[in-house]
């Protein structure tokens, strides 16, 4: 190994690759770069100015970028609702993810508590019975109980989601054919309408949270408070939508408001209509 020298990178100003003394690692050959006589940390690049190479910091992933808009924009959202500054293209589908998904798993919970509580008081009352009546078969109920509550808790769950992701998208898809067709509002679009609601709805995400853990420990009444707000929320934020807004219609806004909750109103009927039959049918396909 003596009498061994640094190898120039060629073309790198002032860089090198010193070799590893002997076989570290069990890598033999292994090669460090270094630039103006630091060793590069993973990720780091270089770039050349005037003639003099420049250290440039690893760049953060597109994962962790869009993320952190995420963040900055919920974080933005829970001050200012209203506001619509663009934090991302992607911030639309999140909110829209998000928000669905911890609505049907905070509606979940509940519901498993519930299922729980109406369990466990059969299987109590099938106890009862049995050892004043004797057995009469009561001895193969409570298995069937729990296996029947268990395949109702896997269908209950999916049912759930699915329900949640369907419910929003109406409020959604109601508010984007409401300001096109009353407001012809131009800054309307159906992705910024995903945004929009996610936005108006962002305090309904610590709150879906607390509701999720209350009703994981078997808690009912409060959770169900809880979702009740956040349900509420939900009708407040819709009924944002019918606020008028300035545009080249030339309609007094008191009539625009009024044609904006009736349409708004009959978009709804339809799509919670459709929403009810899609449910029906998946839930019953579960179960049955």
């Amino acid at each position: 190994m003596q009498g061994l020298k640094p190898t120039p990178v060629q073309g790198v100003p002032n860089q090198a690759v010193r070799p590893q003394a002997g076989f570290a690692n069990g890598q033999a050959g292994q090669q460090v770069a270094f630039a103006n006589g630091q060793p590069l940390q993973p990720g780091q690049n270089i770039q050349f100015i005037n003639g003099q190479s420049v250290v440039v910091p690893a760049q953060p992933s597109a994962f962790a970028t869009t993320f952190k808009n995420y963040w900055t924009g919920l974080l933005n959202a829970w001050r200012r609702p209203a506001d619509m500054t663009d934090y991302g293209k992607h911030n639309a589908w999140l909110n829209y993810i998000f928000l669905s998904f911890f609505t049907g798993l905070a509606f979940f919970t509940i519901l498993s508590a519930i299922a729980r509580k109406v369990v466990n008081t059969l299987e109590s009352t099938a106890s009862v019975f049995s050892s004043i009546f004797g057995s009469f078969g009561s001895n193969d109920y409570s298995p069937s109980v729990s296996s029947h509550a268990s395949s109702i808790g896997f269908a209950a769950f999916f049912a759930s989601i699915l329900a949640a992701f369907l419910f929003i998208f109406a409020f959604i898809l109601a508010r984007f054919i409401t300001r096109k067709a009353i407001f012809r509002a131009p800054a309307t679009t159906f992705l910024n309408s995903f945004d929009r609601f996610g936005r108006l709805t962002s305090l309904a995400l610590p709150v879906l949270l607390v509701t999720i853990l209350l009703g994981a420990i078997g808690l009912v009444v409060f959770p169900s408070f809880l979702f009740n707000i956040v349900c509420t929320l939900f009708a407040i934020a819709n009924l944002f939508t019918i606020v008028p807004v300035t545009t080249a219609w030339k309609a007094d806004k008191f009539y625009q408001m009024i044609l904006a909750a009736l349409l708004n109103g009959f978009v709804l009927s339809i799509l919670f209509a459709i929403v009810f039959t899609i449910m029906s049918s998946f839930t019953i396909g579960l179960l049955f």
